[in-house]
């Protein structure tokens, strides 16, 4: 059952929204309950993460919120759904950087097109790690770039898919490393890649720290570095690999979107109820207990941050490409 506690403020604060918008009011929208579309498999660190911050969420727009989670195309056919969605309001969705630079790249989906879609905010930032499994032993950066050297090509590091995020950041850092990797990929997302993780199937993951946050608590999984600019709180005795003296920083955001033609009314409410949902403090408590890097942008800030990620990572997927390591 819906939590009502704070519909009071929850709706002084959607009033005052409505007010600034000048055409809309709390009670035009929502008039029923949302979809999120999640372009991700069930359990994994987004599903997980984006799963929570709606639950906060549903209180202050006084609707349910539904998620379906619609796979494939490493998040393409999900985003895809959101882009060709009414554009109400009613239908909202979670994207991630596959969504926002591999798919378009690599031109991966038909009729796929981020001018389609308006970013209402972005809810966490957070770095890659590289964990690895209990029974390979390694406990440091130069167990695992020995052993790498040792066999090389055979140390299995799993990514979320070819030329996605983590795939993308473990090229990176096998590059400044100076070692070769076995690259197993995992388009559906990241719950596989932790389960091929636990299982022993692979021997590393290039991932976030939320998916595998309560395996490394309950000692089935070790991080090994951070591929921060600084550690991460949640990990502070685990190191950075710059620290280390490899150049490698990069990490993924989780924004929340809705088709381009929604009207600003409707996003500014969506915007203010995301943004109470983002400081409610049981949302922040719950994000520290599930590893996750809470960090608020809104508007044309989050689009900002989306545009210099964006260029950044395809001038990295262009040199790999013009070397051969992925094909365009």
């Amino acid at each position: 059952m819906r939590n009502w506690r704070n519909l009071g403020l929850a709706a002084a604060a959607l009033a005052s929204v409505a007010l600034t918008a000048g055409t809309a009011s709390a009670q035009d929208f929502p008039k029923r309950d949302l979809t999120h579309i999640m372009p991700w498999s069930a359990g994994g660190g987004t599903d997980t993460a984006m799963r929570t911050f709606m639950e906060y969420a549903q209180e202050p727009l006084g609707v349910d919120i539904n998620t379906q989670n619609i796979t494939g195309a490493q998040s393409g056919v999900g985003t895809l759904r959101l882009m060709n969605a009414r554009p109400d309001g009613h239908t909202i969705g979670s994207m991630t950087w596959d969504s926002m630079i591999t798919v378009p790249y690599f031109d991966l989906v038909p009729g796929y097109d981020m001018d389609k879609l308006s970013i209402l905010a972005n809810v966490t930032l957070y770095p890659t790690v590289l964990a690895v499994g209990k029974d390979t032993g390694w406990e440091s950066i130069d167990d695992f770039v020995k052993a790498a050297k040792e066999r090389p090509g055979e140390i299995t590091v799993s990514n979320s898919g070819n030329s996605g995020i983590w795939h993308l950041h473990a090229l990176d850092m096998a590059d400044k490393l100076g070692i070769e990797l076995n690259h197993v990929p995992f388009p559906s997302g990241s719950a596989p890649q932790r389960e091929a993780l636990l299982s022993g199937e692979n021997d590393a993951a290039s991932v976030s720290f939320g998916t595998i946050a309560s395996a490394v608590e309950a000692g089935d999984v070790k991080v090994l570095a951070v591929m921060g600019e600084e550690r991460d709180p949640k990990l502070p005795d685990v190191p950075t690999l710059k620290e280390l003296g490899y150049d490698v920083s990069w990490g993924g955001m989780r924004v929340i979107a809705v088709p381009a033609d929604t009207p600003q009314e409707n996003k500014d409410i969506l915007i203010a109820a995301f943004k109470a949902a983002f400081d409610n403090p049981e949302f922040q408590e719950k994000a520290k207990t599930l590893g996750l890097t809470p960090y608020w942008m809104s508007g044309d800030d989050a689009q900002a941050y989306v545009d210099r990620t964006r260029e950044r990572a395809e001038a990295m997927l262009n040199k790999l490409a013009e070397e051969g390591l992925i094909n365009k």
